[in-house]
């Protein structure tokens, strides 16, 4: 597979981290820039998408990173809403009112704008942890159709079925909801230090050079969640057999 301004290496697929954060725009990460830049490099990951807590980066400064890290760097929002964290590709800004989720799809069909449905089910399988659940209550891990008919899977393109701060139970979770629906699976690190940045990626069967190559992917459902690049044995995540 060619790569597109990458240092990729060849293989089956090229692996985009959709999901992370720098200390530049999220106050909750360690991550540096610089390190992020060397880090990517070093994993030999094909891009990266740096969604910032409710706010994006410049559009100018992006191509200043790539050149610096040898990796495509995507931009991208994630985007604290009513009904849960929402990974936004295609806008260029914050915009009033989104964290209203009806708004934000609004504002995302106008524009052409991909939302994905982050760790939609963290803390939400424990009765353990009700007390930081919204829902107070915790869904029960033996009906993911029952779990597919929450509002917020009619407002979004996508699920974020593997991410890296997650458990494997609200993974595999997120996974089945999003075979009951038919919708497309993606993957993210959700990374706010060095280390875990790579650690679970999105695949894809093309590279992937810019934010609109990234969306039409996704909503075609040319990509899968993966892991294993860290461990030079990449491979997607699905339900066992």
């Amino acid at each position: 597979m060619a790569s597109i301004r990458s240092g990729h290496p060849r293989g089956p697929y090229f692996s985009v981290d959709l999901h992370l954060h720098t200390n530049r725009g999220s106050s909750d990460s360690n991550l540096a820039v610089a390190d992020l830049a060397e880090r990517s490099r070093a994993i030999g990951i094909g891009a990266v998408c740096i969604t910032e807590h409710d706010t994006m980066w410049e559009l100018r400064e992006a191509p200043a990173l790539a050149q610096a890290g040898g990796v495509v760097f995507l931009r991208g929002m994630e985007v604290t809403t009513d009904m849960g964290h929402v990974g936004v590709f295609g806008l260029d800004r914050y915009v009033g009112g989104i964290y209203k989720l009806s708004e934000l799809r609004r504002v995302a069909d106008s524009t052409g704008a991909l939302l994905v449905a982050n760790h939609p089910f963290r803390y939400k399988l424990d009765p353990r942890f009700s007390f930081i659940n919204p829902d107070h209550e915790p869904i029960d891990p033996a009906y993911p159709e029952r779990a597919a008919k929450l509002a917020i899977f009619k407002l979004v393109d996508a699920i974020e079925v593997l991410n890296g701060a997650c458990s494997e139970e609200e993974n595999l979770f997120a996974l089945k909801v999003a075979r009951c629906l038919g919708m497309p699976e993606v993957a993210g690190s959700d990374s706010h230090s060095m280390n875990s940045v790579g650690c679970v990626t999105t695949l894809f069967d093309q590279p992937i050079g810019d934010e609109r190559a990234l969306i039409a992917a996704v909503k075609s459902r040319r990509c899968r969640p993966g892991r294993g690049l860290l461990q030079k044995s990449l491979a997607p995540f699905d339900l066992p057999s």
